[in-house]
């Protein structure tokens, strides 16, 4: 078997009771559909003879045959839906945790959209083989072979002469169907590259607007929806083509039987019953004859899908847990870069052999020009990545050595790309800390100096921000992010460019805050702006992915809350 479908079959395996329940409910379904034109047959011979008092039993026979069908085809439809939905929600729930922890330069690299169109259309694919193509091949199969034999017992002439014209179904829709699905390949890519238009243009519709870029953004999107109108389109043409095809060749061989059958009754061969019996059974045999070709396309198309997502579970992630990690035990807040060299393509480094020591409860600000490495300190520290070469430390511990989730409760970074969910503001600022009182909440806004803001509005805490976070000005985006991470009451707190974008007197007013109310915690703050230099401890350069030099400020009492004067 396929590696591909051996893998996917094992997803299968993990809900055995309902895949036996499709499976048997297929071969009852199958035996109901098997017997029933034997015993249409044998009442229509028994009308002939007009031997009536017979013919209602074979009217119940064949009622409950249709009955018992009918309720095995439904338990087999509910079984097969069932078995596909199972099985999609356990590829898609590894597929979220997979992406969560996977490097960012994969991320990157993949793009939104196509991983988008991983998690839920590539899917959607092998879905189609678990609800419709293995119960429905498996039933198929042995409807043929029960049918087929059947049909040998009646008349093995008939049944080669409908065998004839049955023939070309599969080779047809086989054809057919590969021109399908290579425009649904198509439609799948064109879907994509729509999603990833769409979520860029959402997203950043303020600058697209300030550009005033919505022509170039919808002529992309127009683009990309035209190929995938046109080609599912296509698809669709095909499809009813090969529909056509099918009930014509059916209908064919109905008619040769028949013919030929009528001759034989003349013969005295056959009875009337023994061809409507027939007839009935090319009815039943001309689906698995024809659906050979269907059934092999959407097994390779659940194949080609599920190879894509396999790609994406396999794919090798640069920031693992140690099996002996302990988590991590922060007193002083010592932060450590040893010798650490970092690239995010394995080619162009980004850190060259940095190393930086951050003191106990000191108070360091990180500046530099752009791209020297400054937010990749900031990714290091809480193993977004991995340095290839070096090793960074909190007091001592190299943070490799300790659990993630210990790492990330007690080092909290707030990241310049603030991202707010579409909910309330209380479920914004305890997303982190969700079991979180209604007063730790309030303190955590009020140290981010968001508090007044929120209760101003009618709802409060309980008002539901859009999706974002696009109803909140730049400054209170940033605001709700910083009460997120303080909420977690850190050891070691790093603010990548978080307050960029607040007012001089509202920033001076958290930091102010933030040093009285953290006294003794790590304070690490990415940053440009001069009223934020001039009160840290210490200023780092960072320039080509080293410490350029180190500016150690004597603070004192200033009307930004301290003073600075700065030496070598």
């Amino acid at each position: 078997m396929d590696p591909v479908l051996r893998r996917l079959l094992g997803y299968a395996l993990r809900h055995k009771r309902t895949l036996t329940l499709a499976l048997a409910a297929s071969l009852v379904s199958a035996l109901a559909s098997m017997f029933a034109p034997l015993v249409a047959g044998r009442a229509v011979d028994l009308v002939v003879a007009l031997r009536l008092s017979e013919v209602p039993l074979y009217i119940i026979a064949f009622v409950l045959l249709a009955a018992l069908r009918g309720l095995a085809s439904f338990l087999r439809g509910v079984e097969s839906r069932k078995l596909a939905e199972y099985v999609s929600l356990d590829m898609r729930m590894e597929l979220y945790r997979k992406l969560q922890h996977l490097p960012l330069t994969y991320l990157y690299k993949e793009g939104a959209g196509r991983l988008v169109a991983r998690v839920m259309g590539d899917v959607e694919q092998v879905k189609w083989l678990f609800g419709f193509a293995l119960s429905g091949f498996v039933g198929g199969l042995i409807l043929l072979v029960f049918s087929v034999a059947s049909m040998l017992s009646l008349s093995p002439e008939l049944t080669a002469v409908s065998l004839v014209a049955l023939a070309p179904s599969p080779f047809i829709v086989r054809r057919l169907a590969r021109k399908v699905r290579l425009h649904f390949e198509e439609a799948r890519r064109s879907y994509a590259r729509m999603t990833t238009v769409l979520r860029e243009t959402l997203v950043s519709m303020i600058s697209v607007r300030a550009a005033g870029a919505e022509r170039c953004m919808a002529e992309h999107f127009g683009a990309s929806n035209e190929a995938y109108a046109s080609n599912m389109t296509y698809a669709g043409r095909m499809r009813a083509l090969a529909w056509s095809t099918l009930n014509f060749l059916t209908l064919l061989a109905v008619l040769m039987v028949l013919w030929y059958g009528g001759v034989k009754i003349m013969e005295r061969q056959l009875t009337v019953g023994d061809v409507i019996a027939l007839a009935m059974y090319i009815n039943m045999v001309s689906w698995p004859i024809t659906s050979v070709g269907v059934l092999t396309v959407i097994v390779e198309r659940a194949r080609v899908a599920a190879s894509r997502v396999f790609e994406v579970l396999d794919a090798e992630s640069d920031v693992v847990e140690d099996p002996s990690a302990v988590p991590l035990r922060v007193e002083g807040g010592e932060v450590r870069f040893e010798d650490v060299w970092f690239s995010y393509d394995g080619r162009n480094w980004v850190l060259r052999g940095l190393n930086l020591r951050i003191g106990p409860g000191e108070f360091v600000a990180i500046t530099g020009p752009p791209g020297g490495g400054k937010s990749t300190l900031a990714a290091l520290l809480v193993r977004l990545a991995d340095p290839q070469k070096g090793c960074v430390l909190i007091d001592g511990q190299d943070i490799r050595k300790v659990t993630i989730e210990s790492l990330r409760d007690q080092v909290a970074l707030v990241h310049q790309d603030v991202y707010l969910f579409p909910d309330t503001i209380r479920n914004n600022i305890s997303y982190a800390k969700p079991n979180a009182s209604k007063d730790e909440v309030v303190r955590a806004a009020k140290l981010a100096r968001i508090h007044d803001f929120i209760v101003s509005l009618p709802e409060g805490y309980d008002t539901v921000i859009g999706e974002r976070g696009i109803t909140l000005s730049g400054g209170q985006r940033q605001r709700l992010a910083l009460a997120r991470a303080l909420l977690v009451d850190p050891k070691v707190i790093v603010l990548d460019d978080t307050t960029s974008e607040i007012d001089a007197e509202t920033e001076r007013a958290i930091y102010e805050a933030l040093t009285r109310h953290f006294r003794g915690r790590t304070l690490i703050v990415i940053t440009q702006r001069p009223a934020v230099l001039a009160i840290a401890d210490r200023v780092i350069v960072i320039e080509n992915g080293r410490v350029a030099r180190e500016i150690r400020c004597e603070r004192r009492s200033s009307s930004y809350g301290m003073e600075a004067r700065s030496s070598r």
